[in-house]
């Protein structure tokens, strides 16, 4: 869905503003969040990564959501953000390929790694991930549904934030509460909402306006819907695959994707 000419030249004065240190050419990040636990943060970061993919762009996709890398991935040989972020390993060393032909930057956290997660290496993180722009259209990163230093870093690099939602009144309160700490003040961040587990579309637009109108008018941010997923069940799966690809087509508009480039794998 697309924005209002205001909306749209605020993200290209953030583009293009004396804030933003990447190329022309840089890697466009899109940080996916959640008010809280259980919206479906990382399902959707998934989805929208794999539907892109199958839309013919090259993604890399970031675990970075603190609260589930850890017990999912005890054993990564291979490495995991964590090593990156510390410089123990390069992203290039630790990637795997994952479904639909995305490159998966894997989790595995230990209490100490965001202790550890100082400015000046995460800012290392983010430069290194966006010199991979020529092997990759668009890096998205799965925060779920933490807010801290380490999250807002992510958002104040990102070139579109999506936050996560579901129907029920406190994930909507929690989607408010998150936005606000993580945006810091920063209201040049561009914010969309996805409403996921949605009865119906017009039960997903009360919901996207309700965001809408709590963060204009306490927080002077404008944010946008991207769309809404339905509750999915196994009789309707086709519904579901229908709705991600339909996400992902409009992720890629916003961000001004071009036509597929040829797959190119990363040196070893």
């Amino acid at each position: 869905m697309s924005l209002d000419q205001a909306y749209r030249l605020r993200q290209l004065a953030r583009a293009s503003g004396p804030r933003r240190a990447d190329s022309p050419c840089a890697l466009p990040m899109v940080v996916v969040s959640g008010g809280k636990g259980g919206v479906g943060t990382s399902t959707i970061a998934m989805r929208l990564a794999t539907g892109a993919a199958r839309l013919g762009k090259r993604v890399l996709l970031v675990e970075a959501d603190l609260n589930h890398g850890g017990e999912a991935r005890q054993a990564c040989d291979g490495g995991s953000l964590a090593d990156c972020i510390a410089g123990r390993l390069a992203v290039r060393d630790v990637l795997e390929t994952g479904p639909d032909g995305i490159w998966v930057l894997p989790a595995a956290w230990a209490p100490r790694d965001l202790t550890e997660c100082t400015a000046t290496a995460q800012d290392r993180l983010i430069g290194e991930l966006r010199t991979l722009h020529t092997h990759a259209d668009v890096l998205m990163l799965d925060a779920g549904s933490s807010r801290n230093h380490f999250v807002r870093r992510f958002w104040q690099a990102a070139s579109i934030v999506l936050m996560v939602t579901t129907p029920d009144a406190a994930s909507v309160m929690e989607t408010y509460a998150a936005i606000k700490v993580l945006l810091a003040g920063d209201t040049s961040i561009p914010v969309y909402t996805v409403v996921n587990f949605a009865v119906d579309e017009s039960n997903a637009q009360v919901v996207h306006e309700r965001v809408r109108g709590t963060c204009k008018r306490f927080l002077g941010l404008r944010t946008a819907p991207l769309g809404d997923v339905p509750v999915i069940t196994d009789r309707a799966p086709i519904v579901g695959e229908s709705a991600f690809n339909a996400l992902a087509g409009s992720l890629c508009e916003e961000l001004g994707l071009e036509a597929a480039r040829p797959r190119t794998r990363l040196a070893a």
